[in-house]
């Protein structure tokens, strides 16, 4: 999906840049302008396939981790196969969208309404410490309700209120891991884009020394760049769902060194008296 991914964008920037410096392009009046992707419906096609992409890429790599960890739960080992995992995925796909689904019309704008009343209560000093404590505390119980959802048999909103119990349960020391990989794995990630970002400035900068007349000449875009901006893209893709996975990976550790107390309790009672004659 990552392939499919860089060449779709590979695509959509050969279309854009042939549109931009064609001139037509140069010509066309704001009411033209409007009519962008109309005149181009091959940039909206692509667009939407683009997002069809990203949406399963996003799923996949959220519910991988998850279905992962669950099958060494259950087998007890990590020898399995691929194939054995994608099979996990294929059941659960429509829970995996269910959970999708609930989370972008139920969760989500409750979200939006708590994230922004905190930031309102940031002018006053106050919101700031409760914001610090609120993104980690919401992003944990979001993906602790997701392991719980897939992993045990529970339905959405019981699934919800399991991941807060859990969450509640050892509450700071929860949210203190959860809150110190993100900010090392946003330190590592800002400093991936930023040299990204320079290696872009110097390169249109070295680009610009070499040709004196670029102001003049019209810009035409080689392969050599689309490719590089497509590879470019990939890798920050990639980068992104790889520290994603850790994420995941660091909440499902939560989710069963939480569940582990409750789960060896209960093995302890029932293997009462079988030691008796």
């Amino acid at each position: 999906m990552l392939v499919i991914a860089g060449a779709l964008m590979y695509l959509f920037l050969q279309i854009n840049f042939t549109s931009l410096t064609s001139d037509s392009f140069e010509k066309t009046t704001p009411d033209d302008f409007l009519n962008y992707f109309d005149s181009y419906p091959l940039i909206s096609g692509f667009a939407i396939l683009f997002l069809i992409v990203i949406v399963l890429l996003s799923l996949f790599n959220s519910s991988y981790p998850i279905l992962y960890l669950k099958l060494i739960a259950e087998k007890g080992t990590n020898n399995f196969t691929t194939q054995e995992i994608l099979t996990a995925f294929r059941k659960s796909l429509w829970k995996i969208f269910k959970f999708g689904i609930g989370v972008v019309f139920i969760i989500f704008p409750v979200l939006c309404i708590v994230i922004i009343a905190l930031f309102l209560l940031c002018f006053v000093l106050v919101g700031i410490p409760l914001l610090i404590v609120a993104i980690p505390t919401l992003f944990t119980w979001i993906n602790l309700s997701f392991y719980t959802y897939l992993s045990e048999d529970k339905g959405f909103f019981e699934s919800l209120n399991h991941a807060y119990l859990l969450t509640k349960e050892d509450f700071w020391s929860t949210i203190g891991a959860s809150f110190i990989v993100m900010i090392m794995l946003q330190m590592v990630q800002a400093s991936i884009t930023m040299f990204f970002y320079f290696v872009g400035i110097f390169a249109l900068i070295f680009f610009a020394i070499a040709n004196p007349d670029i102001d003049k000449t019209p810009f035409t875009p080689s392969p050599i760049l689309l490719i590089l901006i497509s590879i470019a893209f990939v890798l920050i893709l990639t980068l992104s769902n790889i520290f994603n996975n850790i994420l995941v990976i660091n909440q499902g550790i939560i989710y069963y060194s939480l569940g582990a107390e409750d789960k060896i309790l209960a093995t302890e009672i029932d293997s009462i008296g079988n030691n008796n004659e």
